[in-house]
């Protein structure tokens, strides 16, 4: 039998916290262990500390502190720090049934995968019916609108990581996930996935029965954005997605295709027909996140191997 630790990267969500874990810790079938990697700067005499503390106390959670908010290295903290075979990431803000621990986990013993997505729903958006004659190709564009609210089970090349099972081992192996990613770190899932496939020759598995509600907390968020990309002169919002480009396109042509539909395309948004005078500020913003990918792609990844 497989082993399964939890991993609950967390940012300035407290109360929400709190209440995902409550979750887990009322699941039909338990997890191996919980790690909370929090990222927040706590008042003194937090409640939430308190309330915290009291879970370590009783063995119920493992709470790993540090000291700034980033997706990524938050998630290598977890990867690293957990014990069992297989990890599972869950956002801070989610909700999920008392089965959602054993779905994962029958998935894990039916289905050979290097990782396992589960079902995630948005806010008021109800579960996808899907083609039957859906199916995936290997390219640079390759499931990047696949509908994580789907109700079938398919073999894709792209996550999310709120609801995402790793092969902890070969995860690791594998690098991790790329410390590179900054700011909205967009894309980090994805570079991550179609690595970790080239390197394990094996598939990502969605798996429509593990659900979750996510409540998309305007708030906190590890990923630490701020501004909206269509107002802002900020490169965080679109560097993420050309440095996804540059590091998993094969041929030249495909990765310039990619930042041109991407350059051009982000201008198209209904917002600017109404608002055009935003235009040459996200121009701006595109031109910097285009100019930060290209010195992150020199510098090259930073996987765990490389930044210890």
């Amino acid at each position: 039998m497989h082993t399964l630790s939890v991993v609950i990267p967390t940012y300035n969500r407290g109360e929400i916290l709190l209440d995902a874990i409550n979750l887990l810790l009322n699941q039909d079938h338990l997890a191996d262990e919980i790690l909370v990697i929090d990222q927040t700067s706590y008042q003194k005499n937090d409640a939430v500390v308190a309330a915290l503390t009291a879970l370590v106390n009783k063995n119920k959670i493992i709470w790993i502190r540090l000291d700034a908010p980033s997706i990524p290295i938050a998630m290598n903290k977890g990867l690293q720090a957990a014990k069992s075979s297989y990890v599972l990431f869950i956002d801070d803000d989610v909700e999920f049934k008392s089965d959602f621990i054993h779905q994962h986990r029958k998935a894990i013993n039916s289905e050979k995968a290097s990782a396992y997505i589960g079902q995630i729903l948005q806010p008021d958006e109800a579960v996808t019916i899907r083609d039957d004659n859906y199916y995936s190709k290997f390219q640079l564009v390759c499931d990047l609108s696949f509908p994580f609210s789907s109700n079938k089970p398919a073999e894709i090349y792209n996550c999310m990581a709120g609801n995402l099972v790793v092969d902890r081992q070969a995860a690791i192996q594998c690098g991790g996930f790329d410390q590179q990613f900054s700011g909205a770190a967009y894309r980090f899932e994805t570079e991550f996935c179609r690595r970790m496939i080239a390197y394990t020759n094996k598939p990502f598995h969605f798996n429509p029965q593990a659900s979750l509600n996510h409540l998309k907390i305007a708030t906190g968020g590890t990923r630490a954005v701020v501004n909206s990309f269509l107002t802002s002169m900020s490169p965080v919002h679109s560097q993420g997605d050309y440095y996804f480009a540059m590091r998993c396109g094969k041929k030249k042509y495909e990765i310039m295709s990619y930042v041109l539909r991407r350059f051009f395309g982000c201008l198209k948004k209904r917002f600017y027909l109404h608002k055009p005078w935003w235009i040459p500020i996200r121009l701006v913003g595109e031109i910097r996140g285009l100019y930060k990918a290209c010195v992150m792609f020199k510098q090259g990844p930073r996987l765990i191997n490389e930044v210890e």
